[in-house]
């Protein structure tokens, strides 16, 4: 359905996961989209928002495609986004693993 077990994401998790999809650099509205697994509707309405908080930006904008990169502020942005990601999958690692051993 999503990627998230057939749970609905939220409008932040989808903002976040398309901002980290930026951080390698500029994509277009369709790259973007298939990166993420999110509709390119749903993206495209994303993209325009986060345009809106100054996180991202339109590098090329013509009749057949779009680009967008991270702004300085939507790279730092990104960048604390995966260090919380990295430090909360470390966390469920722990619990995970003391479960086994209670086990």
């Amino acid at each position: 359905m999503n990627g998230m077990n057939g749970k609905k994401r939220t409008f932040s998790e989808l903002r976040h996961t398309i901002l980290i999809a930026l951080l390698p650099g500029q994509q277009t509205t369709n790259q973007v989209s298939i990166i993420t697994e999110i509709n390119w509707r749903t993206v495209e309405a994303h993209l325009t928002f986060l345009i809106g908080k100054g996180l991202v930006t339109e590098v090329l904008k013509s009749e057949y495609v779009r680009i967008f990169r991270l702004t300085d502020a939507g790279q730092q942005h990104a960048n604390g986004l995966v260090q919380q990601r990295q430090e909360t999958g470390a966390g469920m690692e722990k619990i995970e693993k003391e479960k086994m051993v209670d086990a």
